[in-house]
């Protein structure tokens, strides 16, 4: 049970979903009826340079830093003006199902925290784009960590939207992060 009231059932590999979202088809993610977009003050774009997608942001709280000469990914690399969160994009050119990428984002999570664990994941439409919501959380060199993204796929790649930091940053920062997600769109 949640502590607004809503019952949750928890799964064997450490993730949860709303019991009232679970469904039986092969794919049991709920998507949120609510619908995301940008919020108004995010207004400068940064695109991808290998996907058709960029994001959205508020350069009054958020900078960007483009991957250095000779790396990859991330694409880019965002940190909050205010010391409240860090963000990545991570972009590749391979099509992805988003009913795998939920396995893929925790695998890769786990790389940098081996306990890292999915807390909460839904589908989630976004700026009319559907996505993948995942949070997770585990510890990096003894820091509590949270990382909060957004996955899409489409046929010419996937991009891996992500924001992180610790424990009390995502408890005090939640809504910027989410606005910051929320500034994802597919550019046409």
């Amino acid at each position: 049970m949640t502590e607004n009231g809503r019952e949750v059932q928890l799964n064997d590999n450490g993730t949860w979903q709303y019991a009232d979202s679970i469904s039986n088809s092969s794919d049991s993610l709920a998507t949120n009826p609510i619908e995301f977009h940008t919020t108004p003050g995010a207004t400068f774009l940064v695109k991808s340079n290998v996907l058709n997608v960029g994001i959205y942001l508020n350069h009054t709280k958020w900078v960007f830093i483009p991957h250095k000469s000779g790396e990859i990914n991330p694409e880019y690399k965002f940190e909050s003006k205010l010391n409240n969160g860090y963000a990545m994009m991570l972009t590749e050119i391979t099509a992805i199902d988003l009913e795998n990428m939920k396995n893929i984002a925790l695998l890769n999570a786990q790389k940098a925290a081996p306990d890292a664990r999915i807390t909460h994941s839904e589908y989630r439409m976004v700026n009319k784009k559907k996505v993948l919501c995942l949070t997770m959380k585990g510890t990096l060199q003894g820091i509590k960590f949270v990382y909060f993204g957004y996955y899409y796929s489409n046929q010419n790649g996937t991009v891996q939207l992500v924001a992180f930091g610790s424990e009390v940053m995502f408890k005090n920062s939640f809504k910027e992060w989410e606005d910051f997600l929320n500034g994802f769109t597919v550019i046409n």
